[in-house]
């Protein structure tokens, strides 16, 4: 405790010196800190925004082939991939029927192209009460030949609640369809990222793509502990594949690659058909994985930043305690003439260089949690692709314990290997001749 206490001492004897030391490393864990913190809030928000756009954490899809020899997404034998589900015991939150189109939306004279999306609110409970709707009533769609818009379009092609609209898109074969569906809500644009989602009922989705009322185009699985994700995502392939109905998975690159598997390819030709339906399974990682990759990017620079900012500071830190030792060394030879041993000199230099490592890495968590909270509180109105890194309008950044540890470790090591050399070179020293070289 006497050479805690006498270090304690020398930390502050050169106030100065060690405030300047303390700052450089108090800067230091408050940029990686920041930037752990800022990196983390963006992939939480990127899968946040992503599983409420695409309604779920785990996707299946289907293609069944026509008679003649054309693939169509969508799945035909519900009971099947229901009771897999069912059979597998996962803790789910929601399990959503879902089928989708690009359509166009005709009223009067004017026209929009839109994708809708085919619910059925029975089984999407949270779905509405996360809708904002501006007018009409949302629950409505439980009826079949109704439809939901966006603001924009509404206001794009001049209706209201009440009008009757046209819908044209292709069915599944390829061929148009022209449908009359009644507006019955008006909904806050849900597009994040620059997409434009309106909502119809199932039923009216399957009736304008010409499927069966039964059918569905895909299932999606919201699970109670998103980090289940890839367990049963494996689990559902495993499965699918030992009773031969897994699609075969194909290789492919790009931004939105997964969230074209998971929306199926399109209309092609097969040599060899099969029977019935043979089911992709997708998951939010899958969709997201290209996103994630520019953010782990930014982590990675925000990492190699903090290590040469690090370096810089040890490099500092060694030069200023090679200044100390020169300063020191009559006082040196003094502790060593009376009876201080050499490890004890070393042990000395070693905890004043902690003790900095610990205030600097102390002071930078301190202001990193009041920068934390100010972004907390910041709120970030308009829409695009900016809003994909926020939730509601904020960024959700906190402090990752585990970064926290990591780095307040990594800067503490280094710290005492910076002060390692002039402590060895201190601890050597001859008590006469350090005498007789400091007076």
């Amino acid at each position: 405790m006497t050479w805690l206490r006498l270090a304690f001492r020398n930390v502050f004897r050169q106030k100065k010196r060690s405030i300047l030391l303390a700052s450089a490393i108090a800067f230091g864990m408050l940029a990686i800190t920041l930037l752990n913190s800022l990196t983390l809030a963006m992939g939480t928000a990127v899968k946040t925004n992503f599983s409420a756009a695409l309604g779920g954490h785990v996707y299946i899809s289907g293609e069944v082939v026509s008679p003649r020899y054309y693939t169509s997404n969508r799945i035909n034998e519900p009971e099947f991939i229901q009771q897999l589900i069912a059979d597998s015991g996962f803790d789910l939150v929601e399990v959503k029927y879902r089928s989708n189109v690009r359509g166009q939306v005709i009223f009067g004279s004017q026209s929009d192209s839109i994708s809708i999306q085919g619910i059925d609110l029975n089984n999407e409970t949270k779905l509405a009460k996360r809708i904002e709707v501006r007018r009409g009533n949302f629950s409505q769609l439980r009826q079949s030949n109704t439809i939901a818009l966006p603001v924009k379009q509404a206001r794009a092609l001049g209706a209201n609640i009440g009008d009757t609209v046209l819908v044209k898109a292709n069915t599944t074969s390829g061929q148009q369809n022209l449908l009359q569906w009644q507006l019955v809500a008006i909904i806050v644009d849900q597009g994040s990222f620059g997409r434009s989602n309106a909502y119809a009922s199932l039923s009216s989705v399957n009736q304008l793509i010409n499927i069966e009322t039964n059918e569905f185009q895909k299932i999606n699985l919201v699970l109670s502990d998103m980090n289940q994700m890839q367990q049963v995502t494996d689990t559902l392939k495993r499965q699918l594949a030992t009773l031969n109905k897994a699609k075969p998975e194909v290789e492919e690159s790009g931004l939105f690659s997964g969230m074209r598997r998971m929306g199926g390819t399109g209309s092609t030709y097969v040599d060899n058909p099969w029977q019935g339906t043979q089911f992709e399974v997708t998951n939010l990682d899958d969709v997201t994985q290209q996103v994630m990759s520019l953010v782990n990017t930014l982590d990675w620079i925000a990492k190699a930043i903090f290590v040469i900012m690090l370096l810089i500071t040890l490099v500092g830190i060694s030069n200023s305690y090679r200044m100390v030792l020169l300063e020191r060394i009559a006082e040196i030879g003094n502790m060593r003439a009376m009876g201080a041993q050499a490890n004890n000199v070393f042990r000395l230099f070693i905890y004043e260089a902690g003790m900095l490592a610990i205030l600097g890495t102390s002071a930078g968590l301190v202001v990193a949690q009041i920068a934390i909270t100010v972004i907390q509180e910041l709120t970030f109105t308009g829409r695009g692709p900016q809003t994909m890194f926020t939730v509601a309008g904020s960024i959700p950044a906190s402090l990752d314990l585990v970064s926290v540890a990591l780095s307040s470790a990594l800067i503490l090591i280094m710290c005492l290997l910076a002060a390692y050399i002039p402590a060895r070179n201190a601890a050597k020293l001859d008590p006469a001749e350090a005498l007789r070289t400091g007076t």
